[in-house]
């Protein structure tokens, strides 16, 4: 009968996890696919390897030495993942396609406009970006590498804190005196409702909580377009609202802002193209004026 590996590397991660569910998140499955794996690795080995000790699956006695060689052959894979090609010495020969998700303020502001400094260095590497509000998933592999504003809680996944979004209040004017602009009494474009839990509305609903608004957006990019022709406030982004002609900064304010987590599955983090990337976008993100070190 040949090896089951994806049996005992699950079964290794149930025992690390001590439930199938967290287990599931961490190899980007589902709880049924888990117990379908341990399953069959049961009928390979012909003996039950796991016990549950109230809420906690634990290795049973007889498969305490099947969990050492799960765990060995993980390190050893892990081994070799992390030795570097002679090749990856040379920035020209390092090659590949790498896809980075995020919101799409961050890419479109702060990566899209770097490309071509990535080019010149690396021109082996191109970069696929994917904005969207939503976390494509990395354990799935939807993704290579997640730009994030919120520290997932848990997962196979090098994390890294990058930085602080910083956001602002700004207004179109649309012919009103710069320095009469009253973010208390103009018009508002707002982000949309789900977003209402996150660290920069709820400073919003604190400071202006009687505001009339006259449009919901799940982007702040369309916010942007819908503050056309009126005189109106909206709470963006500094990567993207200083980049708008015609919108104003108002100072005095400081709104609360977002931290920024840069994140690689553990799997593909030490993959030379992966690891350029990831690096690469410590270096562009962290400009000191749109995302500010912590």
């Amino acid at each position: 009968m040949s090896l089951d590996w994806e049996g005992l590397r699950t079964f290794a991660h149930v025992c690390q996890t001590g439930n199938m569910s967290a287990a599931a998140r961490e190899l980007g499955v589902n709880q049924t696919t888990v117990a379908r794996r341990i399953a069959r690795l049961e009928e390979w080995v012909g003996y039950a390897v796991l016990h549950r000790d109230g809420r906690v699956l634990t290795p049973t006695a007889r498969a305490q030495g099947l969990l050492q060689t799960a765990r060995q052959m993980q390190d050893t894979v892990s081994d070799l993942l992390k030795r570097e090609p002679a090749t990856e010495n040379d920035p020209q020969l390092i090659a590949g396609i790498v896809r980075v998700t995020g919101v799409d303020a961050i890419l479109q502001d702060c990566v899209a406009p770097h490309i071509a400094d990535l080019h010149h260095r690396f021109p082996g590497i191109a970069l696929e970006l994917i904005g969207a509000n939503r976390n494509l998933s990395l354990p799935q592999r939807e993704t290579d590498i997640a730009i994030r504003l919120a520290r997932p809680d848990s997962g196979a996944f090098h994390i890294r804190r990058l930085g602080h979004l910083e956001y602002g209040i700004y207004c179109n004017p649309d012919g009103l005196p710069s320095d009469g602009l009253d973010p208390g009494a103009l018009p508002w474009i707002d982000l949309d409702e789900f977003f209402s839990d996150k660290p920069e509305q709820k400073w919003l609903a604190d400071h202006f909580p009687n505001r009339i608004t006259l449009g919901f957006a799940n982007r702040g990019s369309i916010m942007v377009s819908m503050m056309t022709g009126h005189a109106c406030c909206a709470l963006l982004p500094r990567c993207v609202g200083d980049r708008i002609d015609g919108l104003i900064r108002l100072d005095g304010y400081h709104p609360t802002g977002r931290e920024v987590w840069l994140l690689t599955h553990q799997d593909k983090r030490h993959l030379p193209h992966v690891r350029t990337v990831a690096d690469w976008l410590g270096g562009v993100l962290l400009d000191g004026q749109f995302i500010t070190r912590l």
